[in-house]
């Protein structure tokens, strides 16, 4: 018996599988890129509000004394100008001149008066907000600082030895590409690391390890991913096509694995004493028409009588995977309908032993047709000349037909394609089941892929011809009276 298992994560059952890590985090490369670019321009554009230009213009004095010739070659007398000089400029008369100059209220520039090391050198700076104000402030300084210095440095004369010069380049330079690639990296990076850190959060299954962990369920294995389009012009032509393991390029991970989930699903069968296996899955795209597929071709080759049932009634797809053409007489949806008495149901394949029940027509009103009795009985009529009977069904999310085929069928397999659908749905539907008294055979891991692994990626991408179950009835005329 089955326990029943939690599908809640706690952070020891956080587990990192270095494939769905990576494939998670490039399938958004678009999200990833246009997040960056976006932290990029929002840099670019607060980099450019924020910026505040500063120019700067210099002068140099060479400082002497009026009444002898001698230089000021002592440190502390330099240092007692520069302070002095530095009050002149830093003056009510001299803001107030400046002011009257340019015609504002306040002076917004940065004075500074250094003695340049130990000389009698005097360096006058100016930085202010553009070049024509620092030009402006320094013109005003020195059109006007005599007159205010005669008064507070005394006998002390400054002789302009360097004049200013209009500054064109900014002592701050905004380097704004440095700051976006810069934003571009970092954001990128917190992109990636979210991504990856949802990926792991995620509550999927992504390994075989995860169906015994996490599902209500036994596990029957892993099958490997197989490429649909073998070749640049199959997948330019987008002809459609199975992917069937006796196909002589079918890659050997992906017939290997197939074959042996179909000794596990063999052995459970035999063990129980079970011939008819409903083949379904959560949701659509998670490859169990594929699944049933070489299940069945599996069987066959092992010399069983196996009966393929397409009973997707709305979607039918096994005549595409084995390439056959259905005739009025082969359609099964009649046969369900009772609208003929005669039928020619079994379909011929390329493998002996293997026979196909189904047909090409989409019926809208396939749950009405299976709620009869017709169905039940056509299953036991089957069961008295195959082996195994395996009955391809519709998605259990979308539609009711796969519980339908489920009692009518010895047991129930889950296909379920690798970290596409949450635990907790799988297990919902699983319990949907049991509940009414279908046995569940298991759970196939779909389409697994993971590093260094025979068990290497998707199978059953042939489901696209689904479409979208959502649209059932809606773009097929129904083949009913």
């Amino acid at each position: 018996m089955i326990m029943e298992k939690t599908t809640g994560q706690t952070l020891e059952n956080y587990k990192i599988e270095p494939f769905t890590l990576i494939h998670d985090i490039l399938v958004n490369w678009w999200v990833i890129i246009l997040g960056a670019l976006a932290a990029a321009m929002l840099t670019f554009i607060v980099a450019n509000v924020r910026y505040v230009p500063e120019y700067t213009t210099s002068t140099t004095f060479v400082v002497s004394n009026r009444n002898t010739t001698a230089s000021y070659s002592s440190l502390g007398s330099a240092n007692t100008i520069a302070t002095s000089f530095q009050k002149v400029v830093e003056s009510t008369a001299m803001q107030d001149i400046l002011c009257e100059k340019l015609g504002v209220d306040e002076i917004n520039a940065d004075i500074q008066a250094e003695i340049a090391g130990e000389t009698n050198l005097l360096e006058l700076t100016v930085t202010a907000g553009s070049p024509q104000e620092s030009f402006d402030i320094m013109e005003g300084i020195l059109d006007n600082y005599s007159s205010i210095a005669l008064y507070t440095v005394g006998d002390i004369v400054l002789n302009i030895l360097q004049d200013p010069n209009i500054p064109f380049t900014a002592d701050n330079p905004l380097y704004a590409g440095d700051l976006m690639k810069k934003a571009f990296l970092i954001a990128g990076a917190v992109l990636i690391f979210l991504f990856g850190l949802l990926s792991v959060m995620r509550d999927t299954l992504k390994t075989e390890e995860d169906i015994t962990d996490k599902l209500d369920a036994r596990s029957l294995g892993a099958i490997s991913y197989e490429m649909k389009y073998k070749s640049v012009r199959e997948l330019l032509r987008h002809k459609k096509k199975g992917l069937l393991i006796n196909d002589p390029l079918a890659g050997f991970g992906f017939v290997e694995s197939c074959r042996k989930f179909s000794s596990k699903v063999e052995y459970r069968m035999e063990k129980e004493g079970w011939k008819t296996l409903a083949v379904t899955s959560v949701s659509e795209n998670e490859g169990k028409s594929t699944v049933a597929a070489n299940l069945a071709v599996s069987l066959a080759e092992k010399d069983y009588r196996v009966v393929l049932i397409d009973g997707d009634l709305r979607r039918p797809s096994q005549f595409l995977i084995f390439g056959l053409h259905p005739n009025e007489d082969n359609e099964i949806g009649e046969f369900l309908k009772r609208e003929r008495k005669h039928f020619n149901l079994l379909m011929k394949t390329s493998v002996p032993k293997l026979y196909v029940i189904g047909g090409r027509n989409c019926y809208s009103s396939s749950t009405d047709i299976l709620q009869g009795d017709m169905a039940g009985k056509f299953l036991q009529r089957c069961k008295e000349s195959a082996d195994y009977i395996i009955v391809d069904t519709p998605p259990t999310a979308v539609l009711g037909d796969a519980e339908l085929w489920g009692q009518y069928a010895d047991a129930v397999l889950f296909v379920e394609r690798q970290n596409f659908i949450y635990a907790e749905d799988i297990n919902t539907m699983i319990d949907k089941f049991r509940a009414q008294q279908t046995r569940v055979l298991g759970v196939v891991l779909n389409g697994v892929q993971s590093f260094g692994s025979v068990v290497s990626s998707t199978v059953g991408r042939y489901s696209s011809r689904y479409g979208g179950y959502g649209n059932y009835g809606k773009r097929h005329k129904e083949s009913e009276q």
